[in-house]
């Protein structure tokens, strides 16, 4: 399996839980994915970083490259991009800018290079451990979706979705704990996402 880590607070809580499940441990055919599209914010890295580091759970930091034939390459949090490189580098590509409705940049540069990754393990199948909230029942029901159409290589796994776990309880997880994400909820890992409403681009920017 690969555990998807956004970088977010729901994300993390997730690898706390099932690091906790496995005694500290996490088994040798699982692996903690961070896939870093150059455009997050300085404080998701910290963030990252802190989580891997305070937990002793190995974060592989992915980087899309279409120069390494893996289609990817293997960061860290020192030599992660910061100024959008592999973004940029898909746009130069492509040829225009992501939009609401071809929103190639998440698949592109997150959910294709995570895939990449299992590949290069020679991997047929997986799954893909995603952190869904019981409070996202439309992104809940669109996993499931794309589990039934069996068009991807993975399958999605949504535990905190099955456990009833929402938003009000992650909060209340980081109330408790002696470190956090330093973002307000509004704010996202991406900075300058186009998804955002323009009120709130310019209370981030």
């Amino acid at each position: 399996a690969l555990i998807s880590f956004s970088g977010g607070r729901t994300s993390a809580y997730m690898l706390w839980r099932i690091l906790q499940a496995h005694g500290g441990t996490l088994p040798d055919d699982v692996h903690v994915t961070f896939a870093n599209t150059g455009k997050e914010r300085e404080e998701t890295l910290r963030f990252v970083h802190e989580c891997g580091t305070r937990w002793g759970g190995k974060v592989h930091w992915l980087e899309r490259s279409d120069t390494d034939p893996r289609g990817f390459s293997e960061v860290g949090f020192n030599s992660a991009s910061r100024s959008g490189e592999p973004f940029e580098a898909l746009i130069a590509k492509k040829g225009y800018l992501p939009n609401s409705v071809t929103r190639y940049c998440t698949l592109e540069l997150k959910i294709r290079v995570m895939r990449d990754f299992a590949r290069s393990m020679d991997w047929r199948r997986w799954d893909s451990v995603v952190g869904l909230r019981a409070d996202e029942p439309t992104r809940a029901a669109s996993a499931m979706a794309r589990n039934a159409s069996g068009k991807e290589p993975f399958r999605a796994v949504i535990p905190l979705y099955l456990a009833g776990v929402t938003n009000r309880d992650v909060r209340a997880f980081w109330t408790e704990q002696d470190f956090d994400l330093q973002l307000l909820p509004f704010e996202g890992n991406c900075d300058a996402c186009f998804l955002k409403a323009r009120p709130k681009l310019f209370e981030v920017e």
